[in-house]
């Protein structure tokens, strides 16, 4: 019987992580086969991979496109719509529940998840008796519970207000995530770093996510800049959790999370705050060992990855140009100007050895990628140079675009790396030899 249960939790796992993670933080996928059900990033309103595009500061918002690949768009028309701010530190979706006028978005898709993860990226502004996140005719996510408490909690119509001790963020960006696992009534709320369980009164009641905010005069508005919203329609395991909390901590200028396993972002470390992904693993009912999230690298195949341990990893934003001709080795012709830089960490913040590890690169769009001169280049001694390293051969390509270094043993806690191609080397006759830069 053993044996029949370890083979289909094999199987479960062999299928959940055999496809890319592209999601948040490199969970789930933005295809609509997994189960991140929401996504909407306010640095991408129409969610076309274009974040120059943007609507102009205080343009009225009709449409929040779903990046989730589930085409649940948030919309709304006339005064009720919310509008387009830059003037803070991020751009963003801001609801100004002051106004006459109550401002919110109904989604494409109406319903509430009883086995869900949701994740709120805000600034709220404190304007009225209670201000909702997502909300439906049943139920709703309070950023302020009702009346006026000051406090984060949720709501059953009807039935109860429920509030946690969290005092209410106001005034400063934070993180809140709400997460209901099927078959218990206790919702898990988190606030920046601080966590509270809340019984609810019921295993049937979930996440709602008929609209952002509600349509109500005075009190129980959606507030302030949203930047950020992420639904999924099962409750993630604690390693995805502190993935996820990871990856927007870093996006977000370093929101306070409870476990804090990627210090890259800080600026002592050179703002490495990018497209953060990670794998990481709790113990073996809680792990996530395949991501790639926003970004073109994906890590998969972990041999050494043991309880509480992670590897995460973002970019310094450079150009994905194969350009950087001086900071290489002998015999590279050039490297991306792009730079990765990873936190190999327990999640106490020690050094620790996930094993040897897959590492695939995304190419599409580089000019005359050839897979045999292909180099991966890992700062080692973590100087910050690349010329003095030794390179990474051994690239194979996987189709599409997509080349792969197996078996990569180099990275260490807070090492960087990077993708360089080689000087081919082409043999006219016996007597002549040239060599030939790559591009």
């Amino acid at each position: 019987m053993k044996k029949q249960l370890y083979i289909g939790v094999l199987f479960f796992l062999i299928s959940f992580f055999s496809f890319t993670q592209t999601g948040p933080g490199g969970v789930g996928t933005i295809d609509g086969t997994s189960s991140l059900q929401v996504w909407l990033k306010s640095d991408d309103i129409d969610a076309d991979g274009d974040n120059t595009d943007n609507p102009v500061n205080g343009s009225a918002i009709s449409t929040w496109s779903d990046y989730s690949g589930n085409t649940n768009n948030y919309t709304q028309t006339g005064a009720n719509r919310p509008t387009y701010n830059t003037t803070g530190t991020f751009d963003a979706v801001n609801f100004n529940s002051a106004l006459a006028t109550p401002q919110f978005m109904n989604g494409s898709i109406a319903g509430a998840y009883s086995n869900a993860s949701a994740y709120f990226v805000l600034n709220s502004v404190k304007t009225g008796l209670s201000h909702t996140l997502f909300d439906n005719t049943t139920s709703s996510l309070r950023i302020e519970q009702w009346p006026n408490r000051g406090r984060v909690g949720y709501t059953r119509y009807g039935v109860a207000d429920y509030s946690t001790t969290i005092a209410s963020p106001f005034g400063v960006n934070s993180i809140l995530s709400y997460h209901k696992s099927a078959g218990s009534a206790n919702l898990n709320v988190q606030v920046n770093g601080t966590t509270q369980v809340l019984n609810i009164g019921s295993t049937t009641v979930g996440i709602p996510y008929d609209r952002i905010g509600r349509n109500a005069t005075g009190a129980d508005e959606a507030s302030g800049d949203f930047l950020e919203i992420v639904l999924y329609n099962n409750s993630l395991n604690t390693a995805q959790t502190i993935i996820v909390d990871n990856y927007l901590s870093a996006k977000y200028a370093g929101i306070t999370i409870p476990v804090d396993v990627y210090n890259e972002d800080d600026v002592a470390a050179g703002n490495y705050d990018h497209d953060v992904a990670g794998i990481g693993r709790i113990d073996v009912a809680n792990l996530h060992n395949d991501a790639q999230g926003t970004g073109i690298v994906r890590v998969l195949n972990p041999t050494g990855l043991d309880d509480n341990e992670f590897l995460m990893w973002g970019h310094d934003n450079g150009d994905v140009l194969m350009s950087n001709t001086t900071d290489v080795p002998n015999r590279i012709h050039a490297r991306l100007d792009r730079e990765w830089r990873v936190s190999e960490v327990n999640t106490a913040g020690g050094a620790v050895d996930v094993g040897s590890v897959e590492i695939r690169f995304d190419a599409t769009g580089l000019v005359g990628i050839n897979a045999f001169f292909l180099k991966l280049l890992v700062d080692t001694d973590n100087d910050g140079f690349f010329n003095d390293e030794t390179p990474i051969s051994g690239a194979t390509s996987l189709g599409s675009d997509v080349y792969s270094f197996t078996g990569v043993t180099a990275l260490s806690n807070n090492t960087r790396f990077t993708l360089a191609t080689g000087v081919r080397t082409v043999i006219i006759n016996r007597r002549t030899t040239y060599r030939v830069k790559n591009n």
